[in-house]
């Protein structure tokens, strides 16, 4: 039996008619979460329905049969199979449903737990009131921005007249999702209840308000402010929106201009407009690639999770780190942070107490913002391990010291013999062969290379290579751990340079390559941030700095061979000096604020590298961005092909999350989809036939091609 079937035959909205007078309904799906899909919707409709055609009925109560769970939002599935007409009429059926509710003559009452978002928010602003429990677990939000759509059941029309029109704004355009307490800061909410009081509380406000017989005439929301000022604000948020999505994000844009319909035009002007805008942005390419990257990140940290919590294994609670530079502190600080109690030893004694110091100072500021935010989490216990022998009861050691395989060696073969037998050993490395580590020590530890990327606080993912001896337990521990940082951990086979620095070293190199042809090396940046990168390639350089990202370069020369060799470029930036940005030398310049002020004078007084003072055309950007990122796509199948990564939705989501590539593209791959491999085949031929290394197209290209097929079509996406 399908899961639609499932829901058409089960009751999802249930219905008490309670001995007070008052309805209560309550939303029970099949599934883990409540979802606002069309048979809820029409359920809920026939809900409402028989509580109008019962006199005696004073007020309803709207609640979740869920444990931690409200309502999550829409069912993005069912969105995903409309067309424009459909969406829109599910948008309006919606829209109609919620202004039924608000128009009722008798109140309606919500009564939250748990998860809020979506289209359960603005099921709940359709009521009279709204209060919440004060559990961690209750979160309210309207994130549908973040995923290339807007509010389409009324929230860019009630959320603006319920609460001060800047927070309003603010708390769509920018996808907020906030605690209890802070929505109820906010004026979304009401009133804040234990949970135990959440259904009998709710009652009595209900009923208070159905004995008032002017009950609709009490005055509740945001006072309207002057068209005026509304006008001032709503042209200062288009000015800003343009410079901050660039054209390439219409969602909060088409947000902004829903809330400004409403409140200019009337609400059923603003009805239509939103119910239109978010039907064309659920059929548009750019809302089906941040919906698919969402679906997929979900499914690595869900399934990391629940991997190691089904089958019972004693999670990882105690983490030891070597290495006091900035990665090992930094690994430190956020485990400690997230709630692991952190043993940190520096690779070397004289920056011990700084080590210590750093980690303290991180963790402290945290748990300020904590209190601050009123957010409750328990944070680990940092330590001091004066000697290895302090490390020998973690449960996972993780070696953070230089990227030179000797100085690993040496290191982790001192503390190998004092670990507990059931310990895990992680080295985070970017290029280093883990199983050659595993060798050389002869390890009986069950073994990992771990790759955090810089900052570790704020890069989503983290490249995780087992060894050959890593059993499943362990590796099912590992995901765990990581998933418990917030991290999106992503199983790699070990490989030279793994998958991101592989592919963002053919993006450094072919960029160079560019350079060495005569091109404007200015210009190749603009072309990258035009796609729609955060930083072009000289940026990115420039950010993990150029040691190592020639420490990557010449380890993919040395192992894969000719197509990767260093163009002419790198080794004379190598030559003046140029470091990177945390030394205040790069290709760019930065001052003390971490502000760019330029491209190096060295670039063009010493290496005679050509520097433009005009902004490159569009044209050449197109052209330009297309011959740095197509090299990329080749050898993303390279990586498929060697079974580096398995899916092709591996390498969109790293290659977003790891080294920024542009979200409403929806990753590398399905970018080369929408190019048709054919077209990537003749231009990479093009590209081939310059001056350089030589180069020829992937026999996995080439096979795809000849078949017709594109990565999406390949099958290589059966799990």
């Amino acid at each position: 039996m399908t899961q639609a079937s499932l829901e058409t035959e089960r009751k999802l909205v249930l219905l008490e008619k309670r001995s007070n007078g008052l309805a209560l309904i309550s939303f029970d799906s099949s599934q883990k979460e409540n979802w606002l899909s069309t048979e809820v919707l029409r359920q809920l409709e026939a809900a409402i329905n028989e509580i109008e055609r019962d006199p005696k009925i004073k007020g309803i109560v709207m609640v979740s049969a869920k444990e931690s769970n409200f309502v999550s939002g829409a069912d993005l599935h069912e969105v995903l199979k409309m067309n424009v007409e459909e969406a829109h009429a599910m948008s309006r059926r919606g829209q109609d449903l919620l202004t039924r509710i608000t128009n009722l003559s008798i109140p309606t009452v919500f009564g939250i737990n748990g998860t809020c978002l979506g289209g359960g928010l603005e099921l709940a602003l359709s009521g009279a009131r709204r209060i919440a429990t004060d559990s961690p677990e209750t979160v309210i939000g309207l994130p549908e921005v973040k995923l290339g759509l807007l509010p389409g059941l009324g929230g860019t029309q009630r959320l603006p007249r319920l609460i001060e029109l800047r927070a309003a704004t603010e708390f769509i355009l920018f996808a907020q999702t906030v605690s209890a307490k802070k929505a109820l800061e906010l004026g979304i909410l009401d009133e804040l209840v234990e949970k135990e009081r959440l259904i009998p509380r709710a009652e009595e406000i209900c009923l208070e308000l159905a004995a008032a017989p002017d009950w609709k005439s009490i005055p509740h929301g945001a006072v309207a402010e002057a068209p005026e000022k509304q006008e001032k604000y709503f042209k200062m948020m288009e000015r800003t929106l343009r410079i901050k999505t660039k054209g390439n994000y219409p969602a909060p844009v088409k947000a902004l201009e829903s809330i400004k319909t409403g409140l200019t035009q009337g609400m059923d002007k603003g009805h239509e407009y939103e119910a239109r805008a978010f039907a064309e942005l659920s059929f548009s390419e750019i809302a089906r690639n941040l919906i698919f990257l969402f679906f997929t990140t979900e499914f690595y940290k869900m399934s990391a999770s629940a991997k190691a919590a089904k089958q019972g294994f004693q999670p990882i609670k105690s983490v030891g780190i070597i290495g006091g530079g900035i990665m090992g502190t930094n690994i430190a600080s956020w485990a400690a942070i997230r709630g692991f109690d952190v043993v940190v030893k520096s690779a070397s004694a004289d920056r011990q107490e700084l080590m210590l110091e750093t980690v303290t100072n991180n963790v402290n500021r945290a748990e300020k913002s904590n209190a601050d935010d009123d957010e409750v989490r328990t944070f680990g216990t940092i330590k001091s391990a004066n000697s290895y022998e302090d490390l020998a009861n973690v449960d996972l050691l993780v070696e953070a010291c230089a990227e030179v395989f000797e100085t690993k060696i040496e290191i982790v073969s001192k503390v190998l013999p004092l670990l507990k037998p059931t310990a895990i050993v992680a080295t985070n490395t970017s290029s280093l062969s883990v199983n050659k580590l595993v060798e050389t020590l002869a390890a009986k530890h069950e073994f990992f290379g771990i790759h955090f990327f810089h900052p570790v606080d704020r890069m989503p993912l983290v490249e995780v290579i087992p060894a050959k001896n890593a059993g499943r337990e362990s590796q099912s521990k590992v995901l765990s751990f990581l998933a418990a940082l917030d991290k999106l951990p992503l199983p790699i086979k070990d490989s030279t340079c793994f998958l991101v620095n592989r592919l963002l070293c053919c993006y450094i190199n072919e960029a160079a390559r560019l350079v060495d042809l005569g091109t404007a090396i200015n210009w190749i940046d603009d072309a990258a941030i035009d796609f729609g990168m955060p930083l072009g390639p000289w940026g990115v350089t420039d950010e993990v700095g150029m040691d190592v990202a020639l420490l990557v370069a010449d380890s993919l020369q040395d192992n894969i061979g000719e197509r990767f060799t260093k163009p002419a470029c790198l080794k004379g930036v190598k030559d003046i000096g140029i470091v990177g940005k945390r030394h205040g030398k790069g290709l760019y310049n930065w001052d003390e604020s971490g502000r760019n002020i330029g491209m190096d004078p060295d670039l063009t007084n010493i290496l005679k590298l050509n520097v433009s003072s005009e902004k490159a055309p569009q044209e050449e950007c197109k052209k330009l961005a297309e011959h740095i990122l197509l090299p990329m796509i080749d050898e993303a199948a390279r990586c498929l092909d060697e079974k580096v990564v398995r899916r092709p939705r591996e390498v969109d989501v790293a290659t977003v999350l790891g080294m920024g590539f542009p979200p409403f593209r929806g990753g590398l791959l399905r970018y080369a989809d929408s190019l048709g491999i054919p077209y990537i085949i003749e231009k990479l031929e093009e590209i081939y036939k310059e001056p350089g290394p030589h180069r020829e197209v992937s026999p996995y290209l080439k096979q795809m091609a000849a078949t017709g097929r594109s990565f999406y079509s390949s099958g290589k996406e059966v799990d």
